[in-house]
């Protein structure tokens, strides 16, 4: 077996291994009813038990509540109360009724009815590069595209606020950060029966967290008490995987627990069953392509994460969320106060590891979804991160780290190319015994190995060190695709965004090319087929990679001229 075909066809397995793994999570639910706890690379093994579909479970009894659209479950207490009625047509959005809030990173609009953040761009992610004014819409709530973050407060037997019916008083109706480290919004509002709530929303600058407190002042003369809900709603995407020559990238939910650890919960899996996770510690996410929005409840504080499908005005709403399952007492006279943290942002690892340090949670980074060589894509993200603090460019960044890993892998590299130059020395000779024993495959085949042996060549003695490589090159694959700071990060000339395809498509080319003239270095084939396939495989390749991101298509252009240069060296001392 020539080590050159199998060079080639080891880097288009790889090649294939990534994308169908990725179709994989796109098409395969990985919910089970029951099962084992999966490693910390997201594939989902469920373990909490399963009530039907359609339906939440009340925490301390056996009743269940209908989830209606938009609603939360019921009341964890022994009497469930009633889910806000659905509205029969989807309400009209007063934009001149949003309370606007504008830091250095975030330009946000809470609806006073619910006090819910009903929309937010974030400002350092332009939705195009030819439109650097206009945030990527992260939140959103239009007809036909509709994501939100809801919370509010559960209890039996009295009113309080919730998302869906509650009208809040504010102060006023715009807030900008300026020159203040924080700005907080407060939305008021008294129930019927006297109890007075202030809801405030925090921003923070240079954070994508936000501060939800909830203060209840009780008049009443008995206790008064409460739980916390927090939740996403939003509609399954029209293409939350990728058309064909598109690079997929997961759209879902995902919780973290130190128990089951990252667990991916799709959309399918919420249609299919109802999520009740009980838990003191984690966090719950809708997740998508670079970006990320998480609820981060406090630790050791008892709750449930749940999923749930509601259909209403707004088409199928898929939500997931937590509820606490002790309630907050609030002694007659007195006050107390109830809340929760939101990260609504962009999946910067810098970001996300600052707010596992400052929260003391574990997990958040993993929604960068590496796969499953996240503990090697992960390291060679922090070292292509340390280059490009050096060099500032992401582009030359990449280059960097590639010649670093052909460095690491050169005397991997060096032992199978010396077996290619060995055996393309030899070409002559098996051309010589392929014609003399044309009508004899069988004796061709002896003859050859006899060859091999007399020469001291070990025909697959370069799959081994090929083999060992594979999965950093996928890993890194994982890294250049997921890594949010690659998108619309300018490189040189032309290529002004390295998560886009190249526009002019001359790094595909180049890299046909590469990959032709490295054939050019290596053995021939000696069966027709394999030689049609040889030709075939630069050109198959480079229109694949007409699709690919500028910052995959980068890499393997620098490695293939890499080797290259390698391997005509060492073709060079064996006098090939």
């Amino acid at each position: 077996m020539e080590n050159q075909r199998t060079f080639l066809f080891i880097a288009l397995l790889a090649i294939s291994a990534v994308l169908y793994q990725k179709w994989i999570e796109f098409s395969t639910p990985p919910l089970a009813a029951s099962g084992q706890t999966n490693n910390a690379t997201g594939n989902v093994v469920q373990s909490a038990q399963i009530p039907a579909s359609g339906a939440v479970p009340d925490i301390t009894t056996n009743n269940t509540a209908a989830v209606a659209d938009g609603s939360v479950p019921s009341t964890p207490t022994a009497t469930p109360v009633a889910v806000p009625a659905t509205p029969d047509t989807a309400p009209q959005i007063d934009d001149s009724a949003l309370i606007l809030v504008e830091t250095d990173l975030v330009v946000a609009a809470i609806n006073p009815k619910g006090g819910v953040i009903e929309r937010l761009e974030l400002k350092q992610e332009p939705v195009a590069i030819d439109q650097p004014d206009r945030g990527f819409p992260l939140l959103k709530s239009n007809p036909g595209e509709r994501f939100v973050s809801q919370d509010g407060l559960l209890a039996s037997g009295v009113a309080v606020p919730n998302h869906l019916n509650t009208e809040y008083r504010a102060e006023r109706r715009d807030y900008t950060l300026g020159q203040a480290d924080t700005i907080s919004v407060p939305l008021n509002w008294v129930s019927p029966e006297g109890v007075r709530f202030t809801k405030t929303i925090t921003f923070r600058r240079d954070s994508y967290v936000v501060d939800i407190d909830y203060q209840i002042e009780n008049p009443l003369s008995e206790p008064w008490q409460a739980y916390l809900y927090a939740q996403f709603s939003r509609n399954e995407p029209k293409s939350s995987g990728a058309a064909f020559g598109q690079l997929p990238s997961y759209t879902g939910g995902a919780i973290y627990t130190e128990a089951d650890k990252y667990q991916k919960i799709d959309f399918d899996d919420m249609r299919d069953e109802n999520l009740a996770l009980p838990t003191d510690n984690g966090w719950v996410a809708m997740l998508q392509h670079y970006f990320v929005a998480a609820w981060i409840p406090a630790n050791q504080q008892a709750k449930q994460f749940y999923t749930s499908v509601g259909t209403g005005p707004w088409g199928q709403q898929h939500r997931i969320g937590f509820k606490t399952t002790e309630p907050l007492t609030v002694p007659a006279g007195q006050s107390a106060n109830l809340g929760t943290r939101v990260f609504l942002g962009s999946k910067e690892q810098r970001r996300l590891k600052q707010i596992e340090d400052e929260q003391g949670i574990k997990g958040l980074a993993l929604t960068v979804d590496y796969g499953w060589l996240t503990f090697i894509a992960d390291p060679l993200f922090t070292v292509l991160s340390l280059i490009h603090s050096f060099v500032g460019n992401w582009g030359w960044a990449i280059i960097l780290l590639t010649i670093l890993i052909k460095l690491v892998f050169y005397p991997l590299s060096a032992a199978s190319y010396r077996s290619m130059a060995g055996m393309k020395k030899l070409q002559p000779r098996i051309q010589t015994l392929k014609e003399r024993y044309k009508d004899d495959k069988q004796k061709f085949q002896m003859e050859m190995m006899a060859l091999y042996k007399k020469e001291k060549i070990n025909p697959a003695g370069g799959c081994l060190p090929i083999l060992i490589q594979i999965p950093v090159f996928i890993a890194l694959y994982y890294t250049l695709l997921e890594s949010v700071e690659m998108r619309q990060a300018p490189f040189a000339l032309w290529l002004q965004d390295l998560s886009a395809p190249d526009p002019y498509y001359v790094l595909p080319v180049l890299m046909g090319l590469s990959m032709w003239a490295q054939q050019k270095l290596n053995p021939a084939p000696m069966d027709d087929i394999q030689k049609k396939v040889m030709t075939i495989m630069p050109i198959a390749l480079t229109f694949l990679f007409l699709t690919f991101p500028q910052g995959l298509v980068l890499y393997w252009v620098v490695n293939n001229i890499l080797s290259m240069a390698q391997q005509w060296l060492i073709n060079k001392q064996h006098a090939v």
